[in-house]
């Protein structure tokens, strides 16, 4: 993982400061606009609850006037004599009382009884409604209010069913029915305007409204309906929240204001920073990277921690040449030292091979020496002719062992174009040991010419010869086969003995070296050695060449 240095990690510290400040800021605005909107929907909502009120209580006169006035008998009484007098004294001195503009008496199927009008035409002295589509509708609800569209404006009008005063539940027939209505006209839309402290219009029901003028202005549209559910006007409201338009305009302030005075720290950090911390380290830096006081300057002259980390770096930069120098005299020591230790290492590694050659070749071959002339001491006198032949052989055999001695003194072996053919060499040594020793040795050459290297001939050869010697010296073998063929997994080489055999666990821990020799040499040509042996079973020795 690459390291991040400190002019990298200060320069993400100020990264990590410009965006906290930025999500602060981003966080200030969301909470500002959310409080804003949520303010402005409660202002909505509340100046809604104030209309509706407003429009509730500027109709209760008129939902007064006509529900006492159905609800009497005299005006049960007045719809059969029609009586003008009754009618003007009860009737049209209450228009003003209730604010009404007009009230109609109709009989039950819808005909006019009586009506009278305030601040009219007098041609609305007759009711300016379809009487009987208006009774035939009374009679599905009895009560209705609603708006109505006529030359002189809106009429909001209530109609009552006139019963006795005995039917306090009011669920008698019908005897008439009552309609009182109140112009909507510029005083009455004045009277609103002043309640709800805005502007107030009436609109047709296909006019299109204009957009607020402001972003946090209210509109609010009450819809007025005549009596079939049909829109006849629009009732708009709107409203200027100056509050909230000054809350407004103090949350866009102190943001400008929030945002002056972060840029402003941000830029003195980041000046200082530049100035008095990035400029010193990358000094440092330079004269740590180039191991060298040049590039400090004036800087170890100052009295603060930098200068005082430009005064170290000039004493180690001085410090690290004089140890440079001695640390190439030391590396000049440690190799002159590891060449030693590797000649003496060396030296003990030829040691050991030359005493293990020794053992597998020099000496086996002076104890099968030995062992033909003790044999011969026997027929020295019983058979002169077959002495005579085993002398020579082992005199041969102490020639052969001579030159071998005088090449380990030199420390050479013998030449590979000085080197008799492998068969020719196993042959030969086969010859030697059977001439010195009175035992059947039988060799199978079945492997093709040229399918041992010449360093598993070598070694190949010094197995056969120890093998074959511990046969003859522990075992006692009479009969031993040597056999080279090749397997199904390369060149493989088969001894076999009847002699004594051992026990090859027991074996590994005497103090002979034998088996190890074997064990090495197997390892040196990387073939795989196998030993096979019980007391009485004689011994098997298997050598398989790697795979070629």
């Amino acid at each position: 993982m690459p390291r991040i240095n400190t002019q990298t990690r200060l320069i993400a510290l100020l990264c990590v400061l410009v965006a906290a400040f930025g999500a602060t800021y981003w966080s200030l605005r969301a909470n500002q606009v959310h409080e804003a909107a949520r303010m402005l929907a409660n202002l909505r909502q509340e100046r809604a609850k104030l209309l509706g009120n407003l429009l509730e209580l500027t109709g209760e006169s008129l939902k007064n006037f006509a529900g006492d006035y159905s609800y009497w008998d005299e005006m049960v009484k007045f719809v059969t004599t029609s009586d003008p007098a009754w009618g003007r004294a009860n009737l049209e001195v209450s228009l003003a009382t209730f604010h009404a503009h007009g009230a109609w008496v109709l009989r039950p199927d819808g005909s006019q009884v009586y009506g009278t009008v305030r601040e009219l035409d007098p041609s609305f002295t007759r009711l300016p409604l379809p009487g009987a589509e208006l009774a035939a509708r009374l009679r599905e609800r009895n009560f209705l209010h609603f708006y109505h569209n006529t030359m002189a404006g809106l009429l909001e009008v209530h109609c009552a069913p006139i019963q006795p005063t005995a039917d306090s539940a009011r669920t008698s027939p019908a005897q008439g029915w009552f309609v009182v209505a109140r112009l909507w006209d510029e005083d009455h839309l004045r009277s609103i305007r002043n309640v709800l402290g805005g502007g107030v219009t009436l609109d047709l029901a296909d006019a299109p409204a204009a957009a607020p003028a402001g972003e946090f202005d209210v509109r609010l549209l009450r819809p007025l309906d005549d009596w079939n559910g049909q829109r006849s006007a629009v009732l708009r409201a709107d409203y200027e929240p100056q509050p909230l338009a000054l809350l407004v305009q103090d949350n866009e302030n102190d943001k400008i204001l929030f945002l002056v005075f972060g840029g402003s720290m941000i830029a003195c950090v980041a000046f200082g920073l530049s100035r008095w911390v990035l400029h010193p380290l990358r000094r440092l830096e330079q004269g740590m990277t180039l191991k060298s006081a040049e590039p400090l300057g004036e800087l170890t002259r100052e009295a603060d921690i930098f200068g005082r980390l430009a005064t170290l770096v000039k004493h180690s930069a001085e410090q690290r040449r004089s140890l440079e120098r001695e640390v190439e005299e030391r590396r000049r020591m440690e190799t002159a030292l590891r060449q030693s230790q590797e000649d003496l290492r060396a030296s003990a590694h030829l040691r050991s091979r030359l005493a293990r050659d020794l053992h597998d070749g020099v000496i086996q071959s002076i104890y099968a020496a030995g062992l033909g002339l003790e044999g011969m001491r026997s027929s020295l006198h019983s058979d002169p002719a077959a002495a005579e032949q085993r002398l020579n052989a082992a005199q041969a055999s102490l020639n052969q062992t001579i030159r071998e001695v005088r090449s380990f003194i030199q420390g050479l072996e013998p030449e590979e174009s000085a080197r008799p053919e492998f068969n020719q060499a196993l042959q030969s040594l086969i010859a030697t040991l059977q001439s010195l020793h009175p035992v059947d040795i039988q060799l199978k050459m079945e492997l093709a010419p040229l399918r041992l290297t010449p360093r598993e001939e070598v070694h190949a050869l010094q197995i056969v010869r120890e093998a074959v010697s511990n046969a003859l010296r522990h075992g006692h073998a009479r009969s031993i086969d040597v056999r080279f063929h090749e397997s199904a997994s390369g060149p493989e080489m088969i001894i076999r003995d009847n002699g004594r055999g051992f026990d090859p666990a027991q074996a590994h821990g005497r103090g002979g070296s034998g088996l190890a020799n074997l064990s090495s040499r197997a390892a040196e040509i990387d073939a795989t050695l196998d030993i096979r042996s019980s007391p009485g079973n004689g011994t098997g020795v298997t050598l398989r060449f790697a795979q070629r």
